[in-house]
C-alpha cells in the first residue's frame, strides 16, 4: 500500500492567494484615502446644505411630525 502513496504539493496556489489578500488590502487603502479626502462632517458649515444635520425633512421645509398632526384630527372627528 505504501507503493502507491503519493505526495501531495501544497504550495500551489500561493501566488493567486496573495494577489488577492493585496488587492483587498489595496482596496481599504483607496478607500480610506477617499473618505479622508472628501468626507464632511454633518455639523460641518462648509456643507452645501449648510450645516444641518436633520436629516431629509430639513431640506425640504417642516418636520415629519408637523405633517402626521392633520391627518391624526380629521381620523378622531370622524
Amino acid at each position: 500500500m505504501a507503493a502507491g502513496r503519493k505526495e501531495a504539493n501544497f504550495s500551489q496556489g500561493w501566488g493567486i492567494a496573495t494577489f488577492i489578500t493585496a488587492l483587498a488590502v489595496g482596496a481599504f487603502v483607496l478607500a480610506g484615502t477617499i473618505k479622508s479626502r472628501t468626507y464632511i462632517h454633518p455639523t460641518d458649515p462648509s456643507r452645501p446644505n449648510g450645516g444641518t444635520s436633520h436629516g431629509p425633512a430639513a431640506e425640504h421645509g417642516a418636520p415629519a411630525g408637523d405633517h402626521a398632526a392633520p391627518a391624526a384630527e380629521g381620523a378622531a372627528k370622524h
